[in-house]
């Protein structure tokens, strides 16, 4: 076993840090797998499988990070309660396992619950033979729901070129548009000629193997902050309040960046110049540790520069850095044909049409929720309504999609950020709201199986045709009958009924 000395460093760019393959004590590979959280990696059943009975142990299962500088191995077993191998007709397929080791800095695999969602491209990393280290597959398509039950669904993968094959089990796929993980590879169609593959969704996961929901949440934020593009007389950064332009730019961050704050006038400056200034004003040793860990902290507005020695490379050589490793950039122009306002506004375009693909898979998750709370409710027979934000929401997607060019990229971004946050909101009303019916529906099958266990016990105790018995369990089951969305209602009729019949059995 390859040891590691607690680095989290991944490969130059390397998005993915928490893809993993797992290794048997040969070293051959045997499937993929995802970090999940420090010392948790979600993988198929059948990939452990291959390794042996001793795998399940962790004897003879490793696993390696292949987006980590030197790959580190470490040894895994399965945990407790979190394995579903394979029934007959391929349903469940699924493993959590413990790791000898934590890697806490390695960010997790960020998982995202939403339905069997048809033509999203996605990308994955597998590791079929002889690829020892792994290949990818771009530009995949999720086809709709298949398999036994519409548990899986279905991938195709673009031909010719690399596809989904034997290997790429427990692989994470990957929405191309956001970053986020849709689902893990469960098993190819063997068919050579056809580009075919099958993946559970995140949503089936966690129904298999509930643990893995704490794991799950909203797609990540693109990495790039915000660009904004101020036309107007040179001092209109500073007048109009660039700080409290950028804490609503940045609202929820941890300290709306008024941190590391700096204003920068270009006029006359070349590239190198305008970044001195920048450090100067900051304190460089200081904004080049935040840009690593908190980069929404560092601000920095650039006026005059079309009046830069050279407007485009204080663009490309200071601007866009910053932008691109997620600070907020404010950049004054003094009128629309300024040099350098249409490559802002390009960036501006850019960025939003990114924040768009981020919001289309959230409004998707938000008509999930708002579809699996509803069948809850529906089951358990609640007549509370359910929040129904997803039409509003899917309306608010299309006008922003069709604004183009008719509308200034500054109101677009602030529209989307707008919607992102009722978006964001409206998922976890809904995710409160299916937790509150969970936790009702639970509690209405714990007190109708104390009823009939304590029903069977009378029963077997020959007292069917006690009266008094009779009197106490009718109430009790038709509340729990009629009213299962308020299980309380029913709670002490059933203990009436319960001490009903510990009395006459003590006296039997």
């Amino acid at each position: 076993m390859r040891e590691h000395n607690g680095s989290a460093e991944g490969h130059a760019g390397d998005p993915e840090p928490w893809r993993v393959c797992l290794v048997d004590s040969s070293g051959r590979a045997l499937g993929a797998g995802m970090l999940l959280g420090e010392s948790t990696v979600l993988t198929c059943a059948h990939v452990v499988q291959a390794a042996g009975e001793e795998a399940l142990s962790g004897a003879h299962l490793h696993v390696r990070f292949v987006g980590l500088d030197g790959m580190p191995e470490t040894l895994a077993s399965v945990r407790p309660g979190c394995w579903v191998p394979p029934s007959d007709d391929g349903r469940g397929d699924i493993a959590l396992l413990d790791l000898a080791e934590a890697f806490a800095h390695v960010p997790g695999a960020p998982l995202v619950r939403l339905g069997a969602v048809r033509d999203r491209v996605v990308h994955t990393y597998g590791f079929p033979a002889p690829h020892r280290y792994g290949v990818w597959v771009n530009n995949a398509e999720l086809a709709g729901p298949a398999g036994a039950g519409g548990e899986w669904i279905q991938l195709n993968s673009p031909l010719p070129g690399e596809r989904v094959r034997r290997g790429f089990s427990g692989a994470g796929v990957i929405d191309k548009a956001t970053g986020a993980v849709l689902g893990m590879v469960v098993t190819e169609y063997t068919d050579e000629r056809a580009g075919l593959a099958y993946l559970i969704p995140v949503e089936v996961i966690v129904r298999h193997v509930p643990d893995v929901g704490r794991w799950v949440g909203e797609p990540p934020r693109p990495s790039a902050g915000p660009l904004i593009v101020v036309i107007g007389d040179r001092d209109s950064a500073v007048r109009e309040g660039f700080l409290a332009q950028v804490r609503r730019e940045r609202r929820g961050s941890r300290r709306t960046a008024e941190r590391l704050a700096a204003i920068v006038d270009a006029t006359g400056k070349t590239a190198g110049e305008v970044a001195e200034h920048v450090s100067a004003g900051i304190s460089s040793g200081e904004v080049v540790t935040v840009l690593e860990t908190n980069p929404e902290d560092v601000a920095v507005a650039v006026t005059g520069v079309e009046d830069a020695r050279a407007p485009e490379e204080v663009l490309t050589d200071v601007v866009r850095p910053l932008v691109d490793k997620g600070a907020t950039v404010l950049v004054q122009f003094s009128g629309p044909d300024s040099p350098g306002v249409r490559l802002a506004r390009r960036w501006e375009a850019e960025r939003n049409a990114r924040r768009l693909d981020r919001l289309a898979l959230l409004v998707d998750m938000v008509e999930h929720e708002e579809d699996r709370t509803r069948e809850r409710a529906a089951r358990l027979g609640s007549r509370t309504a359910v929040p129904a934000g997803s039409a509003d929401l899917r309306l608010r997607l299309g006008a922003l999609r069709s604004a183009g060019e008719r509308i200034e990229p500054g109101r677009v971004r602030r529209a989307l950020a707008a919607t992102e946050r009722d978006a964001e909101a409206a998922r976890w009303a809904l995710v409160r709201r299916y937790a509150e019916l969970d936790a009702l529906a639970a509690r209405h099958d714990e007190l109708l199986g104390r009823l009939r266990g304590y029903n069977a016990k009378a029963t077997d105790a020959g007292l069917m045709e006690d009266e008094e018995l009779a009197g106490l369990y009718r109430p009790a089951m038709a509340a729990l009958t009629h009213r299962p969305d308020e299980p309380e209602v029913a709670a002490g009729l059933v203990e009436r009924y319960v001490r009903g019949v510990r009395r006459r059995l003590e006296g039997v």
